[in-house]
């Protein structure tokens, strides 16, 4: 290359940031937002990850764990312990178990009792080996007599605070004890596990246990600390065949991992979903940027071809150029991380401590922005290919390729001039109609715009929604009653009372056993197997039906992928703990799979009676006719049996999944930030595009008496109708696929495919209305009077 060609290629360069500055920001802001994301949402998966191994590592959690209500046989259970060889530690450890609204915390304006969790609350010790309760600077907490330490689930939930005093009143008096503080349970830390465990000194539970009497009830976890953690379902059959205590729910190593993860794992997922979109637009804008400098720079790149520049070395101009926006726009992105992601990490960091892993998080964040940077150079390489089709003479001469010299004429776009004051409204609508290619780009940007803003939006409305308790195995009702095994006279008598209470419509009781079955590679596996009146309150099924007779059984999805069992395949299953008249395995034919995020997402449903002579716990569902007062009628049920977990359905999804409620709230509002600015900067983007390639028209209508003022409403009838379809696009797009999109990243955690529920006002009129004015204002800025709209500059050029 010569030193003129140099000069040319040089002027080009410089002349492409100096005349058009907005066009650059913009795209480094694009590559700068896409950038923060994907850092952020990396580190998010790197710290969830890392601080669930490094908590359950710290608290040393079990392996295997069987809760156990009943009497426990320890010598045997000993015995079991040291003749397995997979066994390095084993415990078995009392708890004792204490209605939540007989449990009151007082002080510093706080009066409330642990109800309004739905959780069982334990009253426990510190173990002396494993299953420890750390306090939130990652210590062992040895408690004080006097004191009692909460989970930090209730300091969240009801604003508790340090040095409020906690009361326990039973038939024999009642204890007051100092809340000293608030711990991490390796276990039972999030909403979704259904047990909450409060640490007391070991003279404290023995007090508590005399005044509440037979209030209470001991229950046991069975803990084993295992030498490979990977034989864990090995050992469980190994547990299972010596027919040791199992009168409860069994939990592992794994199940205890995934439920510490799933909130911070939900909202990476969302985060995910919203990078690869704002990529993608940020793709499209680049795309768009780049035809339009490479039409404003035909003549120029004409007499390089001419004075015998290649192809190769103009593609290198325009390749660097993108290159540099790029990277100073990943850098910029990257910085933002470092203050986003503590805001994303915020929940994590709480609950689960810190991870060490930071230096991991910084280089997976670096990783990420430089795969964005790679993908931003390939797409422009790839459209700096019609490079080859510019013709030099054609170029010199004409200055604009054939085809846009024949859309600048004015003859059609002043056709419809006049004085009325609906012409800069018909101007700008026909220019719409047009030239309908050029709106492509900005159309589709609007419609990823509309949908990175509205999906967060429904993705919480759905959660919050009753209909969303489907996801969790259970059918829509009015009020829902939660009751443990050992609860059976309780639960009958609820049974009988809502069989005679005239206010109720229809109830079910539901009781769910464990049993065993074959996974696909044939080994033994437990399955937790709901059975009842399953048609009282239905699922909705992903594939297939409900099972309506007795030979028939229904699988959660991934509870299906472990047994690799479909629709139609038979599958055996064989009572934990057999009932002695009828404890036989059954064959079963599987009629339907559904999706549940409860228990791991493995359980299954039949109608057959159980044949398990232990019941894990019992679910009861009831409707109630309509006119009934709802809330008075489940409060006077709740008054009834205070013993049991009594809720509505609103209340039992909030308190299961307050976690991902929360993550999906804080997402819905970064989004609508998100997608508000995406609006604004893609306007502004367009609008300034638009003014070069109608530099011409603009001055010609000026030259002809149009004010700055009607000039710009052509441009904002241009946008408005633009983002409308888009919107509307957007908004569809959101509805109607949003919810498969979000199950490729939620399938995981059980959930393949959301139908999603939308709030009306806010999905399609509040967001619609903020969108129009961003984008109004951003329309008004862009297109306001400049000096390079002057009508001599433009009609001569």
């Amino acid at each position: 290359m010569n030193p003129s060609q140099r000069t040319v290629l040089g002027r080009l360069t410089r002349n492409a940031v100096r005349r058009n500055p907005t066009t650059a920001v913009v795209l480094v802001l694009f590559v700068a937002l896409s950038a923060a994301l994907a850092s952020s949402a990396g580190a998010l998966i790197v710290t969830v990850t890392g601080a669930s191994a490094s908590l359950m590592e710290q608290a040393r959690t079990p392996h295997f764990l069987q809760m156990h209500a009943g009497t426990v046989d320890s010598e045997r259970m000993a015995a079991f312990a040291a003749e397995n060889e997979r066994v390095e530690e084993f415990a078995v450890v009392p708890m004792l178990n204490v209605d939540g609204s007989t449990i009151r915390v007082t002080g510093a304006g706080t009066d409330t009792t642990l109800a309004p969790g739905l959780q069982d609350n334990s009253f426990v010790t510190q173990n002396a080996e494993f299953d420890l309760l750390l306090d939130t600077d990652g210590a062992v907490i040895e408690p004080e007599p006097g004191t009692v330490w909460l989970p930090l689930y209730y300091a969240d939930l009801l604003d508790l605070e340090e040095g409020q005093t906690l009361t326990v009143t039973g038939p024999d008096g009642a204890v007051d004890l100092e809340v000293a503080g608030f711990l991490r349970d390796s276990q039972m830390n999030y909403s979704y596990a259904s047990s909450k465990r409060l640490l007391v000194a070991p003279a404290v539970l023995e007090q508590l246990t005399g005044v509440v009497g037979q209030a209470g009830a001991i229950e046991y976890l069975i803990q084993f600390r295992l030498a490979d953690v990977a034989a864990v379902s090995q050992f469980e059959a190994e547990y299972r065949t010596a027919g040791l205590e199992a009168n409860g729910p069994t939990l592992t190593w794994t199940l205890f991992a995934l439920v510490n993860s799933l909130s911070g794992g939900i909202t990476a997922a969302v985060v995910i979903l919203v990078t690869v979109l704002l990529v993608a637009i940020a793709l499209l804008c680049i795309r768009f940027t780049l035809l339009t400098t490479l039409e404003r720079d035909y003549r120029e790149i004409g007499v390089l071809k001419a004075i015998g520049v290649r192809d190769r070395e103009l593609r290198r101009l325009y390749l660097r150029r993108y290159l540099v926006l790029a990277a100073i726009g990943a850098v910029i992105g990257l910085a933002g991380s470092l203050a986003l992601s503590p805001v994303l990490l915020a929940d994590v960091q709480r609950y689960l401590g810190p991870t060490g892993r930071t230096i991991p998080s910084l280089f997976l964040g670096l990783a990420l922005s430089a795969l964005i940077v790679a993908v931003v150079v390939l797409a422009v390489r790839r459209t700096l290919r019609r490079l080859a089709t510019v013709s030099p003479v054609q170029a010199i001469r004409t200055g604009a390729p054939v085809a846009d010299t024949a859309r600048r004429r004015p003859a059609r776009l002043l056709s419809a001039l006049g004085d009325r004051p609906a012409t800069s409204v018909r101007l700008g609508l026909r220019d719409v109609l047009r030239r309908p290619t050029l709106y492509v780009v900005p159309l589709v940007i609007y419609a990823l715009g509309a949908f990175i803003l509205i999906l967060p939006q429904n993705l919480h409305t759905t959660v919050t929604a009753p209909g969303f308790v489907t996801y969790m195995g259970a059918g829509v009702s009015d009020v829902r009653v939660d009751a443990q095994g050992d609860s059976a006279d309780r639960v009958a008598d609820l049974d009988q009372r809502l069989a005679q209470d005239p206010r109720v419509a229809a109830h079910a009781v539901l009781a769910t056993a464990s049993y065993t079955a074959a996974d696909a590679d044939g080994a033994p596996v437990t399955v937790k197997i709901e059975s009842g009146d399953l048609a009282a309150f239905p699922l909705t099924y992903a594939d297939g039906v409900a099972p309506s007779a007795d030979t028939e059984i229904a699988l959660s999805r991934l509870q299906a992928d472990v047994l690799g069992a479909g629709i139609g395949d038979r599958v055996m299953v064989t009572p934990v703990a057999p009932d002695r008249d009828r404890g036989v395995s059954l064959e079963l034919t599987v009629t339907g799979i559904y999706q549940d995020i409860t228990n791991g997402g493995h359980t299954a449903k039949m109608v057959a009676p159980h044949t398990a002579a232990d019941l894990m716990w019992t679910a009861v569902y009831a409707d109630f006719d309509p006119g009934v007062d709802v809330p008075t009628a489940i409060a006077d049920y709740a008054a009834a049996y205070p013993d049991l977990e009594v809720s509505s359905v609103r209340e039992y999804i909030v308190a299961t999944m307050s976690g991902t409620i929360d993550a999906l709230r804080a997402v819905a509002i970064a989004a609508l930030g998100i997608g508000l600015a995406v609006a604004a900067l893609i306007t502004v983007l367009f609008m300034r595009l638009l003014i070069v390639r109608d530099a011409f028209g603009i001055g010609v209508m000026r030259a002809l008496g149009f004010r700055d003022g009607q000039v710009q409403v052509q441009y904002l009838v241009r946008s408005a109708v633009v983002l409308a379809v888009g919107v509307l696009l957007g908004a569809v797009g959101a509805r109607f696929l949003g919810g498969g999109l979000a199950g490729l990243f939620l399938s995981g955690v059980g959930l393949s495919d959301l139908s999603l529920v939308a709030s009306p006002w806010l999905a399609y009129a509040a967001s619609p209305l903020a969108l129009l004015l961003v984008v109004a204002l951003a329309t008004a800025v862009s297109t306001r009077p400049d000096t390079h709209l002057a009508i001599s500059t433009t009609i001569k050029d």
